[in-house]
């Protein structure tokens, strides 16, 4: 027999087994989902000295999406429009100023989502949200009784202060713990008047990071306590 021959022979299968693992690899081709980032981990509200609350913007950024197509974002459960560009990219900022008027101090978790019409949901991404809010239970007791103080939307790993006031002058300044990382949540107890025999009438309670009392403290909460004589 031909040499030649029998080369080309012992070959043929080489060929072949080349070929099906070629064609075993194309899946591999195919188009990557959508992708969506964002540097948010817990969203929290500023606040002016006037006292006016303002929220953060939820900055959103995606790529992979249909090149100038739209993007349905989707973030609990409101829907908004963003277009890619020529790259399949786009970067939004969102207001989550709604869900930050919580009067419950509490950290609530948030979905997010965008969809291409053509290539189909993206990753989902979980952040958190939390209004600047507290609360005190019980609501009634002697004002030497502990109450438990719940607070969240404070400065992450912040020391919390509570100043009591009462006829404009400052009568106490109560340290009450230090915020959580990332959402700024506390949970503290405390007398709910730090002093004996507290005057009868209303007291003005403002929790802020100051050691000393001041008006114009940003974060704050205010809040009153009304002491009064029970018969009896």
């Amino acid at each position: 027999m031909d040499p030649a021959r029998r080369t080309t022979r012992r070959r043929r299968p080489a060929l072949w087994v080349a070929a099906a693992a070629a064609l075993a690899g194309a899946p591999a081709l195919a188009s990557a989902a959508p992708v969506i980032t964002t540097d948010a981990v817990c969203l929290r509200p500023s606040q002016e000295p006037g006292g006016t609350l303002v929220s953060p913007p939820l900055n959103i950024s995606g790529s992979g999406f249909s090149p100038n197509g739209p993007v349905s974002i989707s973030r609990g459960g409101r829907q908004e429009t963003a277009f890619a560009d020529a790259t399949g990219a786009f970067a939004v900022q969102l207001s989550v100023l709604d869900l930050l008027r919580d009067r419950v101090p509490r950290s609530r978790p948030l979905d997010i989502v965008a969809a291409d019409p053509a290539l189909g949901s993206s990753n989902p991404l979980r952040i958190r949200t939390a209004a600047l809010a507290f609360s005190a239970t019980p609501k009634r007791t002697k004002p030497s009784n502990s109450v438990t103080f719940t607070f969240s939307g404070f400065e992450p790993d912040r020391a919390v202060f509570a100043h009591y006031r009462y006829g404009g002058r400052v009568r106490a300044n109560v340290l009450m713990g230090r915020a959580s990382n990332p959402c700024g949540l506390l949970t503290a107890r405390r007398d709910q008047i730090p002093l004996r025999d507290p005057d009868i009438g209303l007291w003005q309670v403002q929790f802020d990071h100051r050691r000393t009392f001041s008006a114009r403290a940003t974060p704050r909460i205010t809040a009153t306590v009304n002491v009064f004589q029970t018969s009896g």
